[in-house]
C-alpha cells in the first residue's frame, strides 16, 4: 500500500476528515456502538440562536468536545443532545430592532400577538451558523434531537418544576426593592445583576438637610452617589451609638486659605465625628458633641416639597435610628428614599414611612417632582446636573465630587439599573440555602477555588430568586390568582391540568402570551365566587435553561427511564460568568425540586480577551469572526492552542502569533514527521498491514524505547483527562511530539 500524501492546505485536510465522518456517519455509528455501554452524562448549555457565534465560543466547545470524545473512546456512551435557548430579552430586543420599535409602550401598541410572532419567526436566525461552526471545528452534537425551550413539551416540564416548588410552600408574591431595568421594563434576579456590573464615574453629592425649630439653623449633612433618589427622600438614618459633631463654620485664619463655596461663615452643620475631617472643607469650631440617639426624632425640611405627599405622617422627614449606618464612608448619616434601596425599604416598613414612587416604570421622574425634573430620565447625566444645580440654587449643596464605583447594568440591553420597590413573584431559595451549599460542596470544581470562592460565597449570601419578568416572550408564569381573594392562588403544573381547569384547550394550543392570558375559570376555593386569572408575567429565562436536565426529556410526563439514566450530569463546562447564570440555575432548581445537585464536575473557562486585554463583546466591536481564525490556522491548531496555552479557567489574550507558533511547532512537525515516514516506507516497500505486528523482543532498542514512551504518554494523558486536567495532557502530547517522536 502507499501512504496518502497530505494536502498542502490545512483546511483541505480537515475538510477531508469531516467529509469522511459524514459519509461514514461516524458520530451516530459511534453512539450505536456504545449503546449498551455505561452512560457518561454531559449537558450542553443552550446558546441563543439569534446571535452569531464568536471566536470566544470556541473555547467552551473545545473543552466539551474533548471530554466527551475521551469518554467515548474509553468505553462510555455519551449522549450529546444540543439545545437552544429561545426565550427572554435577547430574543425580544432583536424583535424590537426588526420592528423598528423600542420599549414596552410601543410593544403593547403593536400588540403582544404580533410582537411574539416576530420573536418566534426570528429564533433561529443564526442556527445554521452555529451548526456549521460546530461541524467545522469537529464538535459532535446531536442537532437532530435538540431540545428547544419554547416548545409546549419543554414549557410543561418547566411548569411542573415550579408547581413542585410551590407545593413545598416556596413560591410567593412579594413587594420588595429589586434591580429593575427601565428600558426593558422588568425586574431582574440577583444572579442576572451579577453579570452586568461596570465601573463608572458619576457625581456624588453632600447635601444639607435643614433642621426645623433649631436655634442655630443647623443642617445635617448626608452623602449619596445616586442624586436621582433625593426627590424621594423621606427620612435620615443615624447610628444611635455613633458620635456626631455639631460644628460652626468660621472665617479662615491666617494661613488657612480661602472659604470655599457651599456654605457661609456662621453656618452650623452636623456630621459624624470620625468623618468630619474628610467631609468638611471649611474651617470650623466644634459647638457640641452629641450621640446619634440625641438626633433621633428631629424634623427637617423636605428637599423637594411636593415630590412625596405625606400630610400628617409623623415619621416623614425625621431622623430615625438604623443599625445599617456606619462610619466607613459618607457622613455617618444615610439619606433614606424608601422606594429605592433595600435598607431604606425595610426602615420605611418598620417606621410606617410614606411609600410613593417619584420615578415611573420608564425611569423618569413623575409629575409631582418639582424643579423642572418631571419627565426626565433619572440616569441621564443632564438630570444629575439639573438636580445638583437645583440644590445649589437653594443653598442645599455642600459639595460635589466625581465618584468611581461599580454600578449594575442590564446584562442584555446594557442600560443602567435602578433599585426600585416592585411587585414580583419569588422562589424562597433562602429556605434551601444549607442544601445549596452542601450540594455545591459535593461538586468537583475546576478550578476548586471557583466552587469554594466565587460560587460558594455567592450561595452564602443567597437571596430569594425574583423569578417573574414583566415581559412578553417567555415561559408564562403558570400562576392563576382569584380576582376576589388574592390569597387564592393556583400554580398549574401540566397542560392536562390546565385543560381540566379551563374546560379544554383548542387544537394546536400555544402556551405563550397572549393566548394563555385568555384562559380563566371560576375560583376553585370552596365558597368563593371569584374568577381565577393568570398573572401577566413570564418566567426568568434562566429558569428555562436551568430546567434542562429534566425538561429536555419532557420529564415527568414521559421518558422517565431516559431522565433517570441522564441525571445528574457527570460533566458540564461553560464560562466564568455562568457561576451566577446557568451553573446557579441548574443547582438551585435541582436542589429545590429533586434535593440533589444536577452536575458532578465542572470545568470553568475564563474569558477570551482581545489583544488589548478587553473582554470581547458586540458593543465594543472587538468580537473576532471564528471562521477567519479557522480558515487561517485550522480547527485542530486553534483547539489545541486553547487547551495547551494555559489552564481553561485563566482568561486568555487572543494571540495570533502564539496560534501561528502552535501551528508551526506542533502541527508542522507532525506533518513533517508523517511525510518523512511515508517517503521511506514507500522507498522500502513497507506497510503496516502486510508487515503485521513485530514481537517486542525483535525490535531495535530505539523502537522499543519509543513504544515505551508512547505507552507512558497514553497512561499519563488518560490520568490527566480523568482528572479534567486538559492543559497538562495537551502539553504532554506537545512534548512527546517535539522531543521524542520527531527526533
Amino acid at each position: 500500500m502507499s501512504y496518502h500524501p497530505l494536502p498542502e492546505s490545512i483546511g483541505e485536510l480537515e475538510e477531508q476528515v469531516l467529509e469522511a465522518w459524514e459519509v461514514e456517519d461516524t458520530f451516530h455509528r459511534s453512539l450505536e456502538l456504545r449503546r449498551d455501554a455505561p452512560e457518561f452524562v454531559f449537558y450542553e448549555g443552550p446558546p441563543t440562536a439569534n446571535g452569531r457565534p464568536g471566536v470566544h465560543h470556541l473555547l467552551p466547545r473545545t473543552i466539551k468536545d474533548t471530554v466527551a470524545r475521551f469518554r467515548a473512546m474509553t468505553g462510555w456512551h455519551v449522549t450529546r443532545m444540543a439545545g437552544w435557548d429561545t426565550h427572554g430579552l435577547p430574543v425580544e430586543i432583536e424583535a424590537e430592532k426588526m420592528l423598528g420599535i423600542s420599549g414596552k409602550p410601543e410593544i403593547e401598541e403593536l400588540g403582544i400577538a404580533r410582537f411574539n410572532q416576530v420573536c418566534r419567526e426570528n429564533l433561529f436566525t443564526y442556527k445554521e451558523d452555529w451548526e456549521r461552526l460546530s461541524r467545522r471545528i469537529g464538535y459532535w452534537l446531536d442537532y437532530e434531537n435538540a431540545y428547544v425551550t419554547c416548545t409546549p413539551d419543554y414549557i410543561e416540564s418547566v411548569w411542573w418544576a415550579l408547581a413542585e416548588i410551590h407545593r413545598k410552600g416556596l413560591v410567593y408574591k412579594g413587594y420588595k426593592v429589586l434591580p429593575y431595568c427601565p428600558r426593558c421594563g422588568t425586574g431582574l434576579s440577583s444572579h442576572e445583576v451579577a453579570q452586568g456590573y461596570r465601573v463608572v464615574s458619576e457625581p456624588s453629592v453632600y447635601v444639607k438637610f435643614r433642621l426645623e425649630d433649631d436655634e442655630g439653623g443647623a443642617s445635617i449633612l448626608s452623602w449619596t452617589t445616586t442624586p436621582w433618589t433625593l426627590p424621594g427622600n423621606v427620612a435620615l438614618a443615624v447610628g444611635e451609638d455613633i458620635e456626631y459633631l455639631r460644628v460652626r463654620l468660621r472665617e479662615p485664619r491666617d494661613g488657612e486659605g480661602g472659604f470655599p463655596k457651599g456654605a457661609s461663615p456662621g453656618e452650623e452643620l452636623i456630621v459624624a465625628s470620625a468623618l468630619a475631617p474628610d467631609v468638611l472643607r471649611h474651617p470650623y469650631d466644634v459647638v457640641q458633641v452629641v450621640p446619634g440617639s440625641d438626633l433621633v426624632g428631629r424634623r427637617y425640611r423636605p428637599l423637594f416639597p411636593g415630590a412625596v405627599e405625606a400630610d400628617g405622617d409623623p415619621a416623614a422627614w425625621t431622623v430615625l435610628p438604623a443599625d445599617f449606618v456606619t462610619i466607613a464612608d459618607g457622613t455617618g448619616v444615610v439619606h433614606t428614599a424608601v422606594m429605592y434601596g433595600e435598607d431604606d425599604f425595610k426602615l420605611g416598613t418598620r417606621e410606617g414611612l410614606p411609600m410613593q414612587h417619584t420615578v415611573d416604570p420608564d425611569g423618569r421622574f413623575v409629575d409631582r417632582v418639582p424643579g423642572g425634573l418631571a419627565g426626565r430620565f433619572v440616569k441621564d447625566p443632564d438630570t444629575d446636573q439639573a438636580i445638583i444645580d437645583g440644590l445649589a440654587a437653594e443653598d442645599l449643596l455642600y459639595r460635589r465630587q466625581m465618584y468611581e464605583h461599580s454600578y449594575p447594568h442590564c446584562w442584555r440591553c446594557e442600560s443602567p439599573l435602578l433599585y426600585m420597590a416592585r411587585d414580583s413573584w419569588y422562589i424562597r431559595t433562602t429556605a434551601v440555602q444549607s442544601r445549596l451549599l452542601e450540594n455545591n460542596a459535593s461538586v468537583d470544581w475546576h478550578p476548586p477555588e471557583i466552587g469554594s470562592g466565587r460560587m460558594g460565597e455567592w450561595l452564602s449570601g443567597n437571596v430569594d430568586w425574583a423569578v417573574s419578568r414583566d415581559r412578553y416572550w417567555g415561559t408564562p408564569l403558570p400562576i392563576w390568582v382569584c380576582d376576589t381573594d388574592p390569597e387564592h392562588v393556583r400554580v398549574v403544573g401540566s397542560l392536562s391540568d390546565l385543560a381540566s381547569l379551563a374546560g379544554g384547550l383548542p387544537d394546536g394550543f400555544d402556551p405563550h402570551r397572549p393566548e394563555i392570558d385568555a384562559l380563566v375559570w371560576p375560583c376553585t376555593e370552596k365558597g368563593c365566587d371569584g374568577t381565577a386569572q393568570r398573572v401577566p408575567q413570564v418566567m426568568d429565562a434562566w429558569f428555562d435553561s436551568g430546567s434542562m436536565p429534566f425538561a429536555q426529556w419532557h420529564y415527568p410526563f414521559e421518558n422517565e427511564a431516559e431522565f433517570g439514566s441522564h441525571f445528574p450530569a457527570h460533566f458540564i463546562a461553560e464560562g466564568l460568568d455562568q457561576t451566577r447564570g446557568w451553573f446557579y440555575s441548574l443547582l438551585a432548581i435541582s436542589t429545590l425540586v429533586l434535593d440533589a445537585p444536577s452536575y458532578r464536575s465542572v470545568i470553568v473557562n475564563g474569558l477570551i480577551l482581545d489583544e488589548e486585554g478587553q473582554k470581547m463583546s458586540k458593543s465594543r466591536g472587538n468580537v473576532l469572526d471564528p471562521w477567519e481564525t479557522v480558515s487561517e490556522f485550522g480547527a485542530d491548531a486553534t483547539r489545541f492552542y486553547m487547551l495547551a496555552s494555559s489552564n481553561p479557567w485563566l482568561s486568555k489574550k487572543w494571540d495570533c502569533e502564539a496560534l501561528k507558533e502552535t501551528n508551526r511547532k506542533l502541527f508542522d512537525t507532525l506533518r513533517s514527521t508523517y511525510r518523512f515516514f511515508a517517503l521511506y516506507a514507500e522507498l522500502e516497500g513497507w506497510d503496516h498491514e502486510s508487515s503485521g505486528e513485530s514481537p517486542v523482543e525483535s525490535l531495535a532498542p530505539i523502537d522499543r524505547w519509543l513504544l515505551s514512551r508512547l505507552d507512558a504518554l497514553a497512561g499519563s494523558v488518560r490520568a490527566d483527562f480523568e482528572a479534567y486536567d486538559l492543559t497538562r495532557a495537551a502539553r504532554r502530547i506537545t512534548s512527546f511530539v517535539l522531543d521524542d517522536l520527531s527526533n
